[in-house]
């Protein structure tokens, strides 16, 4: 009945921010580091022929003439140039590359561009953030780990992705007491805009580290943001279930079932499902419910009329006490068994009932399907419901039956056998 977990490696792949050439340009930030920390203004003086040549390369690097670009770029390196224009050179190297998807050829250029530290502050953070998102493109978390702590330090006020980015690589690399972090602060910032991948990766984190207490209450904000998502549903039931807390698991598998979000699942799981329900109301001790929901879905086409489920519905009504319908169920089930051991079980519930006709009828299809493990429990209840009806005769004969077989049935036949004879003899007066 353990329910559903995130993978913390699937979750990682969906924290991956947008392609690099997205936030190539990032605005550039007049403050101070949330450590006090500001970086000097570099100078960015650029010759109008590099200008222009930049410039043209930048055109064909917007045809996609990356072949192009690549050669006027090898010709620009060439020359003369100051730090600023060398650096602007390399990360138009790294852009060329990136943009044909060939990221372990750009994060060299892009490098060498970052540590030149020559690039004015927007330029410089934001190849910085773009270059750790390549690093953990690449899975390669100790150095996006490295850039994103520096990149931070200089910002008065990230944003959210940066946080994210961070405590992903952490996680990666199996820190999560440094992810949290980072990945709570991302979600904070945020607010109604925090993706639901951030939340997987926070949960995904919790269950690493087997903290099932704040992954249920996770859990508990995802369900509400995302009521419909029966997945969340599961594992909100699965964390409280590893805190052996039964009915608030149960509680969450009943939203979720109320809410018709099992009969959303492949067709191939709804069964599942709904029988993983259904055992965890008779596991809590709630057989009614239980054989309320199966004996539905049964008759819904849901759940298949099969041996193994009608014996599920069986045990419910059973444990209910729900006679009658554990009867009928019997009577849909017995067919389906090599032996009479259903048919002795219905004798015995009708038996409780009272119904001393039905269970002499029980008991004598038990006894003719045959492969009984106590034969001689059905005989006994024959006669018992026999001197029920005051039928006396059929009483003495399945109680002598009765006696032919194991030493416990022998006593209590033995027992009847005097009980019956002497009701007889008051009857005859």
């Amino acid at each position: 009945m353990r329910q559903l977990r995130p993978t913390l490696g699937v979750i990682l792949l969906m924290t991956a921010l947008s392609s690099p050439a997205a936030v190539w340009a990032q605005e550039e930030q007049k403050c101070e580091g949330p450590e006090g920390v500001q970086r000097e203004e570099r100078g960015s003086l650029i010759g109008e022929r590099t200008f222009r040549r930049l410039s043209a390369i930048h055109e064909q690097l917007g045809e996609n003439q990356y072949a192009d670009a690549l050669k006027g770029l090898k010709a620009l390196e060439s020359g003369n140039l100051n730090d600023y224009e060398l650096a602007m050179v390399n990360q138009t190297f790294g852009y060329v590359y990136a943009a044909q998807g060939k990221y372990d050829q750009a994060i060299p250029y892009f490098e060498k561009a970052l540590q030149a530290d020559a690039l004015p502050n927007a330029g410089h953070f934001g190849l910085m953030y773009s270059l750790a998102q390549l690093y953990a493109g690449q899975e390669k978390h100790e150095r996006t780990v490295e850039l994103m702590l520096e990149y931070l330090k200089y910002q008065c006020d990230p944003p959210p992705q940066a946080y994210i980015a961070l405590g992903s690589s952490y996680a990666s690399l199996n820190r999560y007491n440094e992810a949290l972090p980072y990945v709570r602060k991302a979600i904070e910032k945020a607010g109604n805009d925090a993706q639901e991948s951030w939340y997987l990766l926070e949960l995904a984190i919790y269950f690493e580290q087997k903290d099932f207490s704040s992954a249920s209450r996770l859990l508990t904000t995802m369900v509400a943001k995302w009521p419909d998502k029966l997945k969340y549903w599961e594992m909100l039931s699965g964390a409280f279930q590893e805190q052996q807390k039964d009915l608030d698991s149960l509680a969450a598998l009943m939203v979720a079932y109320r809410k018709g979000l099992m009969y959303e699942a492949p067709k191939d799981q709804v069964e599942k499902k709904i029988l993983n329900v259904v055992r965890m109301n008779i596991f809590v001790e709630v057989p009614f419910v239980a054989g309320s929901i199966l004996e539905k879905e049964i008759a819904a086409g849901r759940v298949e009329a099969s041996e193994k489920n009608l014996t599920l519905l069986l045990n419910a009504w059973t444990q209910a006490r729900e006679f009658d319908r554990a009867v009928a169920t019997i009577d849909r089930l017995a067919p389906m068994k090599p032996d009479g051991e259903l048919y002795l079980q219905k004798a015995q519930l009708l038996a409780e009932k009272s119904d001393w006709q039905g269970t002499i009828e029980a008991a004598r299809q038990a006894i003719e399907k045959g492969s009984l493990k106590k034969p001689g429990g059905a005989y006994l209840l024959i006669g018992i419901a026999a001197n029920e009806m005051e039928d006396w005769q059929q009483a003495l004969d399945a109680l002598r039956e009765a006696r032919k077989y194991d030493e416990s049935t022998r006593r209590q036949a033995a027992d009847w056998i005097k009980f019956v004879e002497d009701r007889m003899a008051v009857a005859r007066g």
